[in-house]
């Protein structure tokens, strides 16, 4: 059987729940966890109905410790976020809100059980590199808050080294045990911040190969936010089982270093009949990639075997920017490229 074939039969199990609260404590409960850890990121602590979430939950006898410093889904967030858990002595992890929360937590918990770094870790089951260790890894919940975030909900992770070149890690155990919509955590994100993000989900969608119909239904009007929240859980699954799940999605924001990459993926994803819809959402105008460092770009190719150096050098051409004359590295069969 491939590698990839059996994580992905089917979307995360998932609980809809009018508050956050009862669906956290029961959860917590049936896995006898006393110390859970909410990765989060600014607005974790920083508003009242967070605070209020926090106090109920030590209310029902958990001694919660919050991360709320998932900003980015990088190396050093994420070994910020396994000292946080390993020192404040926790036992499982719960990401609230945004995709960078799922991604941060899914890393905490990949690498709060590895000996090895992450950049040494097989991307695929038997795969080339250190096998994943999944003896050790705490449990983890997912509440995602917004479209992206419950795109991101599946047992891939990118996690981004500190010069941002994007490298994905996939294992069944990185799956969240449960996913859970609860009404309040999602109607929290303003209105304006849900549509951008429902736009990129549909960007992600339609780069995976979901069908036309299938994305523009992220993009339909006059819907709940928690209907395309269910929409963007279901295809979850479908995207990250892709065999190259989010390449070009993650390749770009890699090569455009952090810069707005969703104006540069509409460019590069061509008519679509959500297009429109999704350009109003995402607002603005299309990002100035012309002046990237070679710096860069030269790292962002080292960290690519020869289909990624094909699919990002197809990107950077149809940005225009120029490469620099570096020499390319060695394929994993060792032609070079």
């Amino acid at each position: 059987m491939d590698g990839i074939e059996y994580l992905w039969s089917g979307p995360v199990a998932t609980r809809l729940s009018t508050t956050a609260l009862p669906a956290i404590v029961d959860w917590c409960r049936a896995r006898r966890v006393t110390r859970p850890m909410l990765v989060g990121g600014g607005s974790l602590t920083a508003t009242p109905q967070a605070l209020a979430l926090v106090h109920a939950l030590e209310a029902a006898e958990l001694a919660v410790w919050c991360f709320d410093r998932a900003t980015t889904p990088s190396i050093s967030v994420v070994a910020d976020a396994v000292a946080s858990y390993h020192f404040e002595n926790c036992d499982a992890l719960i990401a609230i809100g945004s995709a960078v929360a799922m991604d941060v937590a899914k890393g905490a918990a990949l690498m709060a059980g590895q000996r090895s770094p992450y950049s040494a870790l097989a991307c695929d089951p038997g795969g080339e590199g250190v096998p994943v260790d999944a003896s050790a890894l705490p449990p983890l919940l997912a509440l995602p808050a917004t479209p992206s975030a419950a795109m991101a909900v599946g047992g891939v992770v990118w996690i981004a080294d500190e010069m941002g070149a994007a490298r994905p890690v996939r294992h069944p155990a990185l799956r969240p045990g449960e996913a859970v919509l609860a009404d309040d955590t999602v109607m929290s994100v303003p209105d304006d911040a849900h549509g951008r993000s429902s736009a990129l989900a549909a960007l992600v969608a339609a780069d995976a190969g979901c069908s036309d119909a299938a994305v523009a239904g992220l993009m339909e009007p006059g819907v709940s936010a928690v209907t395309t929240m269910r929409r963007a859980l279901v295809m979850a699954s479908t995207i990250e089982g892709a065999r190259a799940p989010r390449r070009r999605l993650a390749l770009t924001s890699s090569v455009i270093g952090g810069l707005d990459f969703g104006q540069t993926m509409l460019a590069l994803l061509g008519q679509a009949c959500w297009r429109t819809d999704a350009q109003a959402k995402l607002g603005g105008t299309p990002t100035d990639v012309s002046s990237l460092s070679a710096d860069l770009i030269r790292s962002t190719r080292g960290v690519c075997d020869t289909s990624d150096l094909i699919e990002v050098d197809r990107i950077l051409d149809l940005l225009g920017v120029e490469q620099p004359g570096a020499p390319r590295r060695r394929g994993r069969r060792g032609r070079v490229v």
